[in-house]
């Protein structure tokens, strides 16, 4: 019984995390590191840019 109970808990628990895994916004998108980098720092120079003209 124990054993059933095991085996079936760590299959619900895979189960689960790949339920979680396919159903992620970001798998939709593929972006390099380096492409989100550039973004990132190019929002932060508009911040940057936007906060020291006010």
């Amino acid at each position: 019984m124990v054993d059933n109970f095991s085996i079936a808990l760590t299959h619900i628990l895979m189960a689960i995390a790949l339920w979680r895994l396919l159903y992620r916004d970001d798998l939709d998108h593929e972006v390099s590191p380096r492409m989100l980098w550039q973004q990132r720092r190019d929002a932060e120079a508009a911040a940057t840019d936007a906060s020291s003209d006010a």
